[in-house]
């Protein structure tokens, strides 16, 4: 039996696409059978049809923060000389923030304290400018931070402890700025060294002890092998893509990965012909109070019962999740402490922005802000794993593309390449074989992304019998 074409009407309708954009191909024999194909004009895409690429969405998330305060005009700066996402400009800038505070202001927290220190991570395509955001705030730390502070972009897990300890020219409160993480972060993944550093810095994020001993230290500490730091402060921001940011391999992936704030983008923030403002000294100068606040700092009475009802919330949330999303268990725990950072950081700016000489009190207002913050965080993590699967999906499926293109040549009609199911599933499905595709990695994954990049459409569709078109080369 033939196989029959919709009419070209109905056919335009169902892909979105205008009568005008395609035509009737001439018959086109296919196992036998005869059959007259919708030919696609490639270069013809609505853009609201479920062919285009801009279907699939975009996503940036929004940013969150104290117009009073200091971060106001760097906001203000960032945006008329950098094209980052207003989120980037915003995770950048606050673990420089933390590591001015660093251990001086701190919340009392049984039993020990709650310091500001942040781990940030802005995730992004390449290109998408996290790197000069991050070179940006680099210049402000730099100018408000002794050289120790910084933690270095290249070091072993033995000469990490030398970084923090005074005695050996270090400093116990740092900052480490990477605007490509990438090559870190595979390091942590698949080096011994690498592993070592990333178990030593979920200690890090708690400002926990550092200790050591070895043979070698007793040329430097009167016959003694062992050396302790009692306490540490370590601020992060990190630039990676959206496939490594998540660390997958990683065997300390969830608890690495929920102790960082997650600010993503899927394209530029804004256009910026030429940079307009070349007095960053003036925004730098803003900063300086922060190094001049110490002392504890508590709720007054409206930001303690704000902070009992997201703690209320924040249970509920977690009650609600399934036990199998781990993640997302480990993002909710880890919310309360991270909320409190940036709740103190704000305070901070604002109290700089006002003037004030002393910091105490943490206002209702800095908290709300810093829980709503947190939100967006959140939903940004959550949509970040989708965004990531789409980009392995999507280089799958430019694989699976290149196969087509080279072993279905008898196909070709028109600049496509016209395949039924079981011309697919024949092909790329073998169960006995192992990393076989699936049908689910055809239908479910490949081709809706190929879709999705104008490189497939389903040209015919008649009862369970369905056929793709596939984009030849330009």
């Amino acid at each position: 039996m033939p196989i029959n074409t919709v009419p070209l009407e109905q056919f335009a309708a169902e892909n979105g696409l205008a009568p005008t954009t395609c035509k009737l191909g001439e018959e086109f024999g296919e196992n036998g059978e005869n059959a007259r194909y919708p030919v696609i004009d490639w270069l013809s895409n609505s853009p609201n049809s479920p062919n285009s690429p801009n279907s699939s969405g975009s996503y940036t998330q929004a940013a969150v923060f104290p117009e009073d305060s200091i971060l106001k005009p760097y906001f203000q700066y960032a945006r008329a000389n950098e094209e980052a996402a207003d989120c980037y400009i915003i995770g950048a800038i606050l673990p420089v923030c933390a590591a001015a505070l660093g251990r001086r202001v701190f919340l009392r927290w049984e039993p020990g304290k709650k310091y500001p220190n942040i781990w940030t991570m802005l995730a992004g395509k390449p290109g998408d400018r996290k790197s000069s955001i991050i070179r940006l705030v680099e210049r402000i730390a730099t100018a408000l931070l002794p050289i120790e502070a910084f933690i270095p972009k290249s070091f072993s897990a033995e000469t990490l402890f030398d970084e923090f300890h005074e005695e050996s020219g270090g400093r116990p409160d740092k900052l480490w700025l990477v605007s490509d993480a990438n090559p870190i972060l595979k390091d942590w993944e698949k080096t011994q060294n690498g592993e070592r550093i990333a178990a030593r810095f979920l200690d890090l994020y708690d400002c926990c002890s550092l200790s050591e001993s070895f043979r070698r230290n007793k040329t430097n500490q009167d016959g003694k092998t062992r050396r302790k730091i009692p306490e540490t402060s370590t601020s992060l921001c990190f630039g990676s893509t959206f496939n490594i940011c998540r660390f997958q391999g990683q065997e300390l992936r969830s608890g690495l990965a929920r102790r960082f704030l997650y600010y993503v983008a899927t394209a530029h923030g804004n256009f910026v012909s030429r940079p307009q403002d070349s007095n960053l000294g003036r925004i730098i100068d803003l900063f300086k109070p922060l190094l001049a606040y110490a002392g504890e700092i508590d709720f007054d009475a409206d930001a303690k019962t704000l902070w009992e009802s997201f703690q209320s919330d924040n249970r509920r949330d977690m009650g609600k999740t399934l036990s199998t999303d781990e993640s997302a268990l480990s993002r909710l725990n880890s919310a309360p402490m991270q909320t409190l950072s940036v709740a103190i950081i704000f305070e901070a700016c604002r109290a700089a922005a006002d003037g004030r000489k002393g910091l105490s009190i943490l206002t209702r207002d800095s908290l709300h802000l810093a829980i709503r913050h947190m939100a967006r965080c959140l939903e940004a993590a959550e949509k970040l794993e989708s965004i990531a699967d789409q980009v392995s999906i999507a280089q799958d499926a430019e694989i699976f593309l290149e196969k087509i293109r080279h072993g279905f040549t008898e196909h070709r009609y028109n600049g496509s390449i016209y395949l039924t199911k079981t011309n697919l599933t024949a092909r790329f499905c073998h169960n006995r074989r192992p990393n076989s595709p699936t049908p689910d990695d055809l239908y479910l994954k490949w081709i809706p992304s190929l879709i999705r990049n104008s490189q497939a459409r389903l040209a015919l569709k008649e009862g369970k019998k369905e056929v793709y078109a596939f984009r030849l080369n330009d």
